[in-house]
């Protein structure tokens, strides 16, 4: 058996690493992140474009100075409307700057970093389709799900979660909505924005700079495909290894027990002369007593009345084994012969017929010597027959 565990753990380990570098690669790929910034390097395309209260005939501005490497805008916020805003946003847009939905379902975050002069609370945006309101033509007919942030006068890290996003009621009783419809889609998305209300500075001049916007989530696909080729490789390892497991025990038990057949020649023993006859009557006594599960050196010594170092070393002479390690082998010899000729098979039967009263002792010395259990070499056997 020892050249099979070598191949197989040769081939286990291989298959260790051959996993873990398929792991490494599909990791590669199921975490994503993709940058917005800067516009022309992006995977998504965009184009900037401002928004404000003016539609509703508000009188809020906004200035830009910089849209490639980040997002640089100055506003005034003003509240000659009910609902005042003022809105940056990242368009996608497709062949000729037209306006195009995306799916963004893969991200499960966004990153950026922001400050602002003075200190501002702003909002986070995403702009989504909504069949039942959506105006191509006027943008704040898409459902514009939000979280509130921080904005300090020092650069400062931004994380939102684009799962667990809000609508503002507002926006929901203008449209004549429910207000606890707060369902959006992230794969319609027509934007990101970066908005600012009367939850941030009002009637006051504000500068905003926000760069390193990043999308982070998963792709699946990359998760199933390890999946895949893990559970096939792993499944087809096991298929391999039980399958040759059978055919090398089976080998390398025949092998044992063609070695042993001279040995273990004990129905012999008892009938055939020895020329020593010391030796004859310990061997003959062994062949007739195995079975008997209170046979030990000290019964064989007061039966025979051969000391026991004699007893040991006639057979160390003989057969290269002490006595209870011959024993072990008539039994377990014995143990092997039945096992395999027997279709109903019993291995506390068996164990007791042999001389072992204790069936678990048994089962390990049994082990020990063909490299299997009883029940094992058993249902092994008849393909050994079979073939």
């Amino acid at each position: 058996m020892l050249p099979f565990y070598r191949k197989a753990t040769a081939i286990f380990l291989g298959l260790v690493v051959l996993t873990a570098l398929v792991a490494a690669l599909c990791a590669r790929g199921f975490f994503v992140s993709d940058a917005l910034f800067p516009a022309n390097e992006s995977v998504l395309p965009w184009k900037l474009k401002t928004f404000t209260d003016a539609v509703e005939g508000g009188s809020s501005t906004v200035s830009v100075t910089e849209d490639v490497y980040g997002l640089d805008y100055e506003y005034i916020l003003t509240e000659s409307v009910e609902h005042p805003v003022v809105t940056a946003a990242v368009a996608f847009s497709g062949p000729g700057d037209a306006p195009v939905l995306v799916d963004l379902s893969r991200y499960s975050t966004a990153t950026f970093r922001v400050k602002c002069m003075p200190r501002n609370a702003l909002a986070f945006f995403i702009y989504s389709f909504d069949a039942k309101v959506t105006n191509p033509g006027n943008f704040y007919s898409y459902r514009g799900a939000r979280a509130f942030f921080s904005c300090l006068e020092e650069w400062s890290d931004v994380e939102i979660d684009l799962k667990h996003l809000n609508i503002p009621p507002w926006w929901l009783e203008s449209v004549k909505l429910d207000p606890s419809d707060q369902d959006y889609r992230l794969d319609k998305v027509i934007a990101i924005a970066f908005g600012a209300s009367r939850d941030g500075l009002v009637n006051t001049p504000s500068k905003v700079k926000i760069g390193g916007l990043t999308l982070h989530g998963h792709d699946w696909r990359y998760a199933w495909i390890f999946a895949g080729f893990s559970t096939l490789a792993w499944i087809g390892f096991a298929s391999w290894f039980f399958r040759h497991y059978t055919s090398s025990l089976l080998s390398d038990v025949k092998s044992k027990l063609k070695k042993d057949q001279p040995l273990m020649a004990y129905q012999r023993l008892s009938i055939e002369p020895h020329r020593d006859k010391e030796k004859s009557q310990v061997l003959q006594f062994m062949a007739a007593q195995y079975r008997n599960p209170d046979i030990s050196l000290e019964f064989a010594v007061e039966t025979l009345g051969i000391n026991r170092t004699k007893i040991n070393e006639l057979l160390k002479d003989e057969l290269g084994m002490t006595f209870s390690a011959y024993l072990n082998k008539l039994r377990l010899s014995e143990a092997a012969r039945l096992l395999s000729q027997r279709d109903d098979t019993n291995v506390e039967e068996i164990a007791h017929s042999v001389g072992y009263s204790d069936v678990s002792y048994f089962r390990k010395l049994f082990k020990n010597e063909y490299g299997c259990t009883p029940g094992t070499f058993a249902r092994a056997s008849p393909i050994a027959r079979d073939g």
